[in-house]
């Protein structure tokens, strides 16, 4: 076997997640890690003033660049993971949408066989145990009550990867939540509510069960009422991981900036997805997803009857949005999109900063902050 080769970044913006802020040095990266000391290299590169960060991590995206995660095939699904890479996403939780069962089996197989350039670590399960009231774009004839044993031998499909189940808890009957976070939770399992018309109360017994996230908050779930404050008052009030799709569109950036301001106070919770449909990245016009056809026009993805399909945001976007819509510095929106990302789902001791022994997931920007570099595990793409 040969020598590892090892790879200096110098003369750059060094981001620490822990101190939130770019300090001058050099990063080396060997064996896709990231290394815990200067070493020689037998590749340089200059960064010339430029800044350095984590690889973004998105945790709710149904695909980009045209290519459906829940009609793909593995090939496609390997473009796609080169797409996210592509954009400054270098760890991805493909979502699949709520479908018949043996659909949504064929989609986690063919995402399990796929060839990665931005890592698949885990699948994002967001239907079908979804409520009927609150379906948003997603089929409700496939939308299924549910029942334990059959959530159990979906997510054992999904293991080696992590298993990622959003569910409408006010639909959880026999304790499904519960008995899966004491199943799955030593194995990376973890629970989000949403799609939900679930009231305060019950989304934050869901919590006490074991949920610990909500899915794109404020959308497709109860609102926050003075006198009723919903699935996404218990969303601000806990200290759950919250998602949120900050495109400008699905949430306005008044709220945005409020529910920054309430997560941070329980933590780095605020989480930024984006959501994305196949149109993303594509030019505006008539598409169609999971067999729902909607309209692409401005960056908003609607059906005819004015029901947002998901968005055409990509989470480098989203992380300038929130900076700008928070008033808060970019180093601070990034957090939303590696380091809290990471921890909702369980891999932040692999991803999610640049510390030692991680993967060098890494973005190379120039001073103006756009993506001059997108580094996977040490591979530069």
């Amino acid at each position: 076997m040969g020598e590892a080769m090892t790879t200096q970044i110098q003369n750059a913006q060094i981001y620490n997640t822990e101190k939130r802020c770019f300090e001058p040095g050099s990063l080396w990266f060997r064996d896709g890690k990231i290394l815990d000391a200067p070493a020689i290299p037998n590749t340089v590169i200059d960064a010339e003033g430029g800044y350095v960060l984590p690889g973004l991590i998105d945790v709710h995206t149904h695909g980009r660049c045209g290519i459906d995660i829940m009609e793909a095939d593995k090939t496609a699904l390997s473009a796609l993971s080169l797409a996210y890479a592509k954009s400054g996403v270098t760890t991805v939780f493909p979502t699949v949408m709520t479908a018949p069962l043996s659909k949504i089996e064929d989609a986690i197989q063919k995402i399990k066989a796929a060839e990665y350039t931005a890592d698949f670590a885990g699948i994002h399960i967001e239907g079908p145990y979804i409520s009927k009231k609150k379906p948003g774009c997603h089929d409700i004839s496939a939308i299924r009550h549910p029942v334990k044993d059959e959530i159990f031998s979906l997510c054992e499909r999904i293991l080696p990867l992590f298993p990622h189940l959003t569910i409408a808890p006010e639909e959880d009957t026999d304790g499904g939540i519960r008995d899966f976070c004491a199943c799955f939770g030593k194995r990376g399992g973890t629970v989000a509510i949403g799609h939900t018309d679930a009231d305060f109360d019950t989304a934050m017994r869901a919590l006490s069960d074991g949920a610990s996230a909500f899915t794109h908050t404020f959308n497709a779930m109860t609102p926050l009422l003075h006198r009723a404050p919903g699935a996404a008052g218990a969303a601000l009030y806990s200290d759950a991981y919250a998602e949120f799709i900050c495109d400008g569109i699905h949430v306005h950036p008044a709220v945005i900036r409020i529910a920054y301001e309430a997560k941070q106070m329980q933590g780095d919770k605020f989480v930024l997805i984006t959501d994305s449909i196949p149109a993303a990245g594509l030019a505006d016009g008539s598409y169609e997803m999971n067999g729902i056809p909607f309209t692409l026009k401005a960056g908003k993805a609607a059906r005819e009857d004015g029901t947002i399909v998901g968005s055409a945001l990509d989470l480098f976007t989203a992380v300038k949005n929130l900076a700008r819509f928070a008033d808060i510095r970019f180093e601070d929106a990034l957090i939303c999109a590696t380091k809290a990302p990471a921890e909702m789902v369980g891999i932040y001791d692999s991803r999610g900063s640049l510390d030692t022994g991680k993967r060098a997931d890494i973005l190379l920007c120039d001073r103006e902050m756009n993506i001059r570099s997108v580094f996977c595990a040490g591979r530069k793409i």
